[in-house]
């Protein structure tokens, strides 16, 4: 995960396919356009942070927040276990609200020493979500990429994810506790990926591990885009075979991957019916970009700026 402008805009007519009665989950944000409202055919919100109602200059409330530190969970794998080369932090240098009603996060290139840092947050315990039986759930945001060239933003390695709570204090349990990557995107590319990983019997296993079950979708870098993904459960009788991990981009379906393709009743547990937390972050270097990003610049454009980031249960 690398630099990149992430910016997550929240608004009635943004949302594709929201109809003009859709019920606002908030009634004001700092900035016109910036309320959230329920998709269509979701009846409550079960996390939102509309980033446009802080102050600017603040940092993501700590209620709904935490933030990771360094180059390690305590006792976990090195590098965050992908090989990423910043050091996260929570300096207003990488990670900031914005007098635009955005939550930026920055990575940035020491000019002297070549050392990169930037921010990675992920959503406290008290917020872990899960799709409870015959119902669903969406995860979005709203994202706009970096606007330099590929050339610019080698390395750069923009992630909106989730994790299973089962891997907080152990981190050492990757990938059995199930990943769900809503949008990854690296080196600059015009494209989106998104992917789950599970266990067991990594590598290779139900999930293709270390590569995961996953997909890659073209992307126009020059707008904004909302990026979802649900966890369904709503198939009739119940069978694990037959729930489905959705993934749209502006409302349209890119990827689908249900319970019979991975064909393993415990990997699929770990990746849909465990509770899960939210990540966002922007990585430099690492596995996924092949490289240490020693091209790239740093700052605008290649920040990641977020607008909201909500919840959704039918």
């Amino acid at each position: 995960m690398g630099p990149f402008c992430v910016v997550l805009t929240a608004g009635l007519a943004l949302l594709g396919g929201v109809q003009a009665a859709a019920t606002p989950v908030q009634e004001w944000g700092y900035g016109p356009g910036y309320n959230v409202y329920l998709p269509k055919g979701f009846k409550k919100a079960l996390f939102v942070d509309n980033f446009s109602l802080y102050w600017p200059g603040s940092l993501p409330s700590t209620s709904k927040w935490a933030f990771d530190l360094g180059t390690s969970y305590p006792g976990g794998p090195g590098n965050w276990g992908t090989g990423e080369v910043q050091t996260y932090t929570s300096s207003t240098n990488n990670i900031v609200i914005t007098t635009s009603g955005t939550l930026q996060i920055t990575p940035v290139k020491n000019p002297v020493t070549g050392a990169w840092t930037s921010s990675r947050i992920e959503t406290v315990a008290a917020r872990d979500i899960v799709c409870p039986p015959g119902q669903a759930i969406r995860i979005e945001a709203w994202i706009k990429l970096g606007d330099l060239p590929a050339s610019k933003q080698l390395g750069i390695w923009p992630a909106f994810w989730m994790l299973s709570s089962a891997y907080r204090g152990n981190y050492w349990n990757w990938p059995m506790i199930g990943e769900i990557d809503i949008l990854e995107n690296v080196n600059g590319a015009s494209a989106a990926w998104q992917t789950i990983h599970c266990g067991p019997n990594a590598p290779g296993g139900p999930c293709n591990e270390y590569t995961g079950v996953t997909n890659q979708a073209a992307l126009d870098r020059s707008r904004f885009h909302k990026f979802s993904v649900d966890i369904d459960r709503t198939n009739p009788g119940g069978s694990w075979r037959g729930e489905k991990v959705v993934w749209r981009i502006d409302g349209n379906v890119v990827f689908t991957v249900d319970g019979n393709r991975v064909n393993n009743e415990t990997a699929w547990t770990a990746v849909t019916r465990t509770p899960k937390f939210i990540l966002l972050n922007v990585a430099v270097g690492g596995s996924f970009p092949d490289n240490v990003a020693n091209p790239s610049l740093g700052r605008t454009p290649t920040d990641a700026t977020v607008r909201y980031v909500a919840v959704f249960s039918t």
